[in-house]
């Protein structure tokens, strides 16, 4: 009996824990680990049915590529800065992001991607067009992140313009410095 109240005392104190990280209220850890089961079963079924499809390529780590069109251009490392053209998308079709309907491409460096999207970026030629499945551990894994919920895999179509040139910084003149104590651009 002492060992069953110094465990439910012990689990209590972990959910408490845990909620803080997550930065929710105790009563809504259960839900979040629930859908996070939820994701990674329903994640695991898309990927498993996906991967039979003809001409996806199944990488290390559960990443799924199916090439839809192959470009000639060099490919960016890992340091490069790209611009691509890109729809992110959750396994039932929601939508999440999506630079295609905007028209405005996006610039960043591949090394501030998500792990699926660095994978595939450093090993695809510049005017390749491609549509990837990502599983949670190479997208944004137990923590989610914005729409996207815990252990969700996320499938992206992804359009790799061109190896860009990092930004300039901006240069600041006396009166445009930053407020000491908050973060600088």
């Amino acid at each position: 009996m002492l060992r069953t109240i110094l465990f439910s005392l012990a689990a209590l104190v972990v959910l408490m824990f845990v909620s803080r990280e997550f930065g929710i209220a105790p009563g809504e850890v259960e839900d979040r680990l629930l859908l996070a089961d939820l994701n990674a079963e329903e994640g695991l079924a898309y990927r498993q049915k996906n991967g039979a499809r003809p001409g996806v390529v199944q990488l290390p780590e559960g990443l799924q590529v199916e090439v839809l069109r192959l470009g000639d251009g060099q490919m960016p490392a890992l340091e490069d800065w790209v611009r691509v053209h890109y729809r992110g998308e959750h396994i039932d079709g929601r939508v999440f992001e999506d630079t295609f309907r905007s028209d405005t491409a996006a610039v960043f460096p591949v090394d501030k991607t998500i792990l699926g999207w660095q994978r595939v970026l450093t090993q695809m030629p510049v005017g390749t067009r491609a549509r990837l499945v990502i599983p949670p551990p190479l997208a944004y894994g137990a923590r989610g992140g914005g729409a996207i919920g815990p252990e969700e895999t996320l499938v992206f179509e992804l359009d790799l313009l061109a190896i860009v040139e990092p930004p300039k910084p901006v240069e600041r003149t006396p009166d445009q410095q930053s407020v000491p104590g908050l973060l600088r651009n």
